[in-house]
């Protein structure tokens, strides 16, 4: 990299003064980690990475706890203040979990799954809007798991109402198998995602700023911290599936998570030339690909009808959008 051709002084210096701000959830471990290292080692970038726990050298971190919305806000207030009277020219929604089950609540009495995956990240860039700059990049992790047409290992979806999935006890498609309902939890928010993404990039403010919003679907990737709720047997496979014999033979479509994560930062780079009439780009055995997200998740009325439901949410909790 050009830091190790020249003293750190000046690498420093320079770096600072052209600085691309890039936000980002996700990026202290799994295949996020990656991304970020690639992004934190591009001259005249500025990292600024939400965690809990681990850090990567070279990043901005500033802590957040996607299971709770005031931390969110919290975060957006002290991202605010880090890039002072600039703006945001990459936001990365990448955090993501897998809870085995539907009976877990955040401190808001959310389920959990979907808090962290869909309304954390909805609020989150509700919050950052006024902040991103023209021509901006929104980039969102989604999965395949949110079309049935994929044939993946998990429950595909069912709907996208954002209340169901908030209050499972009211929603009235559960299935008797709690297995079921937990993996159809994964799968819903991320269909949650891509909605979210055509919506903002149907907006006249998406338009009128020029705003680039990708919904980018990694594919199965063993060995990031997905599952780390999971049983012991799903945790063990997932990280046996990182041997890439056994990853290729088995899981033929899935990628290593180097290639997830560098698909990710060439997304950022614009190295991936994404087309106009696409906002899902899917990494299927290392190759991107362009195809035509699930019938649901192309479903306008369904689209819309998420957006509002996520407000209301936000809204009855005292979260006010303004």
């Amino acid at each position: 990299m050009i830091s190790f051709f020249m003293p750190a002084t000046l690498w420093h210096t320079i770096k600072n003064m052209y600085k691309l701000n890039i936000v980002m959830t996700g990026g202290t471990s799994g295949f996020g980690a990656a991304t970020s290292t690639d992004l934190i080692n591009t001259l005249g970038t500025n990292v600024i990475l939400g965690n809990r726990n681990s850090q990567i050298k070279g990043a901005k971190h500033i802590p957040l706890n996607l299971e709770s919305l005031d931390n969110v806000r919290q975060f957006a207030s002290e991202v605010v203040k880090n890039i002072r009277d600039e703006k945001i020219q990459v936001l990365i929604c990448n955090a993501g979990m897998n809870h085995p089950d539907i009976n877990s609540r955040t401190v808001d009495g959310f389920e959990t799954t979907f808090a962290v995956n869909h309304l954390a990240h909805f609020y989150l860039l509700r919050l950052l809007i006024p902040y991103l700059d023209a021509n901006a990049k929104i980039i969102m992790t989604t999965s395949g798991t949110h079309d049935p047409e994929e044939n993946a290992l998990s429950a595909p979806p069912k709907h996208a109402n954002a209340i169901w999935l908030a209050y499972p006890e009211q929603d009235k498609t559960l299935d008797e198998k709690m297995a079921i309902n937990a993996q159809r939890a994964y799968s819903s928010s991320k269909l949650c995602t891509i909605l979210t993404v055509r919506y903002l990039a149907a907006t006249a403010m998406a338009d009128q700023n020029n705003w680039q919003c990708i919904a980018y679907d990694p594919g199965a990737t063993p060995g990031t911290g997905l599952l780390q709720k999971g049983t012991l047997v799903m945790r063990l496979a997932w990280q046996v599936f990182t041997i890439p014999f056994l990853r290729k033979r088995i899981l033929p479509k899935s990628n290593s998570i180097k290639d997830a994560g560098i698909t990710l930062a060439h997304l950022v780079w614009g190295k991936v030339k994404v087309p106009a009439d696409k906002v899902y780009v899917a990494l299927r055995a290392g190759k991107i690909t362009f195809p035509s997200p699930s019938t649901l998740a192309q479903n306008n009325m369904l689209m819309k009808d998420l957006w509002e439901q996520s407000e209301q949410l936000l809204n009855d909790a005292k979260f006010k959008l303004v």
